[in-house]
């Protein structure tokens, strides 16, 4: 019964949603680590995606993303759902969870290390500007949520992301 619950306010759900359109992203990038007992270290780099943006309402959209950023030695794969309120025409802030898989030379870090996980949890805030029905630019912080450091005692491993980039809608 649950199963029948849920299944049907899934479609009764995604039924409302008025528009939807995809695009592709891309940036500058700047990745942040926070490793316990030593200097916080920052490195460069870029971020490329896709996205779709699902109508939730006359202000409210969701933006479901796939994106890979790199910096330096660090690489991720993300997949992130963020929500976008639009407080003007053209305006909007953006918050919403980046769920990333670590790869690369951090990768390799961290599977040397004990006690640690690839697992990338974030909450990601932003601002966006539409400049037309096409082109968008927007800003965002990532705040890592978990700790790649999983053993027990006083370690810990964070990384930081500080996105900039351009986005392109499809057929706008």
């Amino acid at each position: 019964m649950k199963k029948l619950f849920l299944a049907a306010f899934a479609v009764f759900a995604f039924a409302s949603i008025n528009a939807q359109q995809f695009g592709a992203l891309a940036g500058f990038s700047n990745v942040s680590a926070d490793v316990s007992g030593a200097d916080s270290d920052s490195e460069s780099g870029f971020h490329i995606g896709a996205f779709a943006e699902f109508e939730l309402s006359d202000t409210f959209d969701l933006q479901p993303e796939v994106t890979y950023t790199s910096a330096g030695d660090f690489a991720a794969l993300n997949v992130n759902a963020i929500v976008k309120y639009s407080f003007s025409e053209d305006f909007n802030i953006q918050l919403g969870p980046q769920i990333g898989f670590v790869m690369g030379d951090v990768a390799d870090f961290l599977d040397e290390l004990d006690d640690t996980t690839k697992l990338n949890l974030q909450l990601a805030a932003g601002v966006g500007y539409d400049i037309d029905e096409n082109f968008s630019v927007q800003a965002r912080y990532g705040f890592q949520l978990n700790d790649h450091f999983t053993g027990d005692g006083d370690g810990e491993i964070k990384f930081n992301t500080l996105t900039v980039g351009v986005g392109y809608k499809f057929g706008g």
